[in-house]
């Protein structure tokens, strides 16, 4: 099983598709805000895995309108995936408990606690939604960061300045918008819910 997921992992990089791969002709959609930063790390979580297995389908389509009415609903359930999904461990190509990697969770949980289908990869979910400035993102917001070269990073905005994704270093967490790493790695937002 093992194997499988090593052979899995190194198939979605070759042929592009895994969270943060972009072909080196890509460029930033227009319009798009591209800081060039220090090489500051992320912050540290500590964190707890819980139980819970999810899964997903995917599609190119824009995604349909939101099915929740407030943005303290969306609060909730970020927080309830949040709960649900702390700690899972980063793992290129990874859909499941057993390890994930950043676009395929935006696209588990947008999928499973909104109804929403959006594409597994990182530079398709940039072409999702409406893009929204920087200083307009609340709750629910896909925000997108350059980490690197040809690496894309991708999460969803959950309160005040705070976003969940899957770190490649500490699983999936809250980390906060204004740290210096992300703050200078800030490439766009898009409105989804």
């Amino acid at each position: 099983m093992k194997i499988q997921t090593v052979l899995t992992a190194i198939f979605l990089v070759l042929t592009g598709m895994a969270c943060g791969v972009v072909p080196r002709s890509t460029q930033p959609p227009s319009g798009t805000i591209v800081s060039e930063g220090a090489s500051a790390s992320p912050e540290s979580d500590t964190t707890a895995k819980s139980e819970n297995s999810t899964s997903s389908s995917t599609d190119n389509s824009a995604p349909p309108a939101m099915k929740v009415s407030s943005l303290n609903e969306v609060k909730v359930s970020l927080m309830q995936a949040y709960r649900d999904w702390k700690g899972t461990p980063y793992v290129l190509g990874g859909g499941s408990q057993e390890g994930v990697d950043c676009s395929r969770f935006v696209n588990i949980v947008l999928d499973d606690y909104f109804g929403i289908d959006v594409p597994t990869n990182t530079k398709e979910q940039l072409n999702v939604g409406s893009k929204i400035r920087r200083k307009a993102v609340r709750t629910g917001d896909l925000v997108f960061f350059r980490t690197g070269r040809k690496t894309l990073h991708v999460g969803i905005a959950v309160n005040s300045g705070e976003f969940l994704h899957a770190s490649t270093s500490n699983g999936v967490m809250i980390s906060k918008l204004g740290k210096i790493y992300w703050r200078n790695r800030f490439l766009a937002a898009r409105r989804v819910l």
